[in-house]
């Protein structure tokens, strides 16, 4: 009897955390969402220059859209008041990546390969480079302080991050704890803390200023490959999981994540972006959709980009609510739009996305308590099994 109970015991403390930490961990959206787009829900415009590569994306004040052209080397703006383009050649060598606005309309990009920040103003229709300090830091993601006054983005080879004072063009660099930590997005909180996503690092990381200090966090899932970034009203910090496949937030107040499973595998969340409704986009680079998440309802949408293969990745929201983000394949070379009013959930089916809500708990909590109760009862049936040949033997 003595053997039996130990072997029960042995079994059960070695498949009961087995069963509890190979599980999916439990998600902030309880039950995903099906999606389709067709009927005109996503607009696109093809862009001049043939590859040209246009990867981020921003809207200014006036509601054009820029681009950065990361292969013809030049920023690309839209204008929807005229449905035309215009394209400026960089007169810098280096593949632009990350692109910006600030508040007094001044466009600020990224030069990845020229190891520089750039900056151009619509008014004088001039070019300014700034040089990084730090060689072949590869210049990534960038943001502006709402004051216009300091320009922030990271070193993805330099494993730093970068803020460039536009009054006087001094660039002052902060070395992340992490080696390799492969920087990438960065956005600026409403009180000034600067937070970005370390890549290689699997972490999320915030810089206060006044002191200088990076505290990081890492983020729950391993090797999720964390990539952009955007902040809420309420300072709820956002971000996509490459490899994760998730969309996750961090709540600063309570230090704690939480993460979303995005509806279909190995979609690739890319570019990420928050709408005045709060709700939450992002493109979805090899699942060629466009999603968003409303975290009150707990509910993803998703809409298919009609070029096939389309590779979306940046992404934005105007002042109107329209939605616009890079179509990044060589072959699709565009720029894509989809109004706000396909949001809405009708019931005459030319806009219906179906979508279901889970009314008690999530299907991934039900997979774990499921997975214990199996195992529990296999324990059981093995101490049963061992307990009856025992008194048969007795």
């Amino acid at each position: 009897m003595k053997q039996a109970v130990k072997l029960f015991s042995l079994i059960c403390l070695v498949l009961f955390p087995i069963a509890v930490f190979s599980a999916e961990p439990p998600s902030i959206a309880p039950l995903l969402t099906k999606g389709g787009a067709t009927g005109g829900q996503i607009k696109e415009y093809a862009i001049p220059t043939p590859s040209s590569n246009p990867v981020d994306i921003a809207i200014d004040a006036s509601d054009n859209i820029w681009f950065t052209e990361q292969n013809s080397n030049k920023i690309g703006k839209f204008i929807q008041s005229a449905q035309k383009f215009e394209e400026l050649e960089i007169p810098y060598k280096g593949s632009p990546v990350g692109i910006a606005i600030d508040a007094n309309s001044i466009i600020w990009a990224t030069m990845s390969i020229d190891n520089s920040i750039i900056s151009f103003s619509p008014l004088e229709k001039k070019f300014t480079r700034y040089s990084i300090p730090t060689s072949d830091a590869a210049p990534y993601g960038i943001i502006v302080s709402s004051d216009a006054v300091m320009v922030w983005f990271t070193e993805r080879d330099g494993n730093k991050i970068g803020g460039l004072n536009t009054r006087d063009g001094t660039i002052k660099e902060y070395r992340i704890p992490t080696l390799n930590s492969q920087p990438s997005g960065i956005v600026v909180d409403a009180g000034g803390r600067v937070w970005f996503i370390e890549s290689g690092g699997n972490k999320l990381g915030s810089l206060k200023i006044a002191t200088g200090v990076i505290v990081e966090y890492s983020i729950p899932m391993l090797f999720s490959n964390p990539s952009d970034v955007a902040i809420d009203k309420d300072g709820n910090v956002w971000f996509v999981e490459l490899n994760g496949n998730k969309l996750a937030m961090f709540n600063p107040k309570l230090k704690k994540f939480n993460e979303a499973i995005m509806p279909h595998l190995a979609s690739v969340p890319s570019g990420i972006a928050i709408d005045k409704d709060s709700r939450i986009w992002f493109t979805e680079n090899r699942g060629n959709r466009v999603g968003v998440f409303d975290p009150i309802q707990s509910v993803f949408t998703e809409y298919d980009v009609p070029t096939y293969r389309s590779l979306p990745l940046g992404i934005a929201v105007d002042s109107k609510g329209v939605v616009w983000f890079t179509e990044t394949d060589r072959d699709a070379n565009k720029i894509g739009r989809i109004e706000p009013s396909v949001i809405t959930h009708t019931d005459n089916g030319k806009a219906m996305v179906t979508t279901e809500i889970s009314n008690s708990i999530s299907l991934q909590t039900i997979k774990i308590i499921a997975t214990i109760i199996v195992i529990l009862f296999a324990c059981f049936m093995i101490w049963y099994t061992l307990r009856t040949k025992e008194r048969k033997q007795e």
